[in-house]
């Protein structure tokens, strides 16, 4: 039942692995509370979700746990499935129906808008045919193309673009445009795209 010092035990070390055998242990030991959570909120699910192990999600999800956590900065399943990268997780998450689609963190950010931000380009078009909101903002207003724009990964951008997921010239709160923020991440590829999209 140890944790270290940041309030990690044994079962979210297991999760965090992403080797289904040692969450499988955890689990059928029960040496760990399931809701357990770390210093920053996280718990065992949420851990798996952010690695994108979708065995261990699974694992962790037919034990009983809540997959409609959230962490302290507002995350829930799908958004840190959709950070990490891995497809196959945000698939396991939509198609579970194990966290609300359009929720929000903190800041503002859906699933979405995350996955844009990291450019996880297969994570968003899944988000998409799921009927997320396209058209999303966070808090400081900065929507899909802007998030795509930031990334520097012009297939993110392309992508956007080509689906007309945003107003070109849209600006967030202090008044950046994509354009803008591909110039200030130093993104050429991107500055590119949005030039030849016609931006101002």
């Amino acid at each position: 039942a140890a944790k270290d010092n940041q309030g990690v035990n044994a079962l979210m070390l297991a999760a965090r692995s992403g080797v289904a055998a040692a969450v499988r242990a955890a689990l059928a030991a029960g040496w760990c509370e399931l809701e357990a959570r770390a210093n920053d909120g996280s718990t065992a699910f949420l851990a798996a979700c952010f690695k994108g192990h979708v065995e261990c999600m699974q694992l962790l999800a037919e034990a009983g746990c809540s997959t409609a956590v959230i962490g302290h900065n507002g995350s829930n399943g799908l958004m840190l499935a959709a950070c990490s990268g891995v497809a196959a997780a945000v698939r396991a998450v939509l198609a579970g129906g194990w966290c609300e689609l359009e929720a929000t963190s903190t800041d503002g950010s859906t699933a979405f808008l995350v996955a844009c931000y990291n450019a996880r380009v297969e994570s968003i078009q899944l988000l998409v045919e799921a009927g997320c909101d396209k058209a999303a903002t966070n808090n400081h207003g900065v929507n899909a193309l802007m998030c795509a724009a930031h990334s520097g990964v012009a297939e993110a951008v392309r992508t956007a673009l080509a689906a007309g997921w945003c107003e070109l010239e849209a600006r967030d709160s202090d008044g950046s445009t994509a354009f803008l923020a591909a110039c200030f991440k130093g993104n050429v590829e991107c500055m590119q795209l949005l030039a030849e999209a016609g931006c101002n």
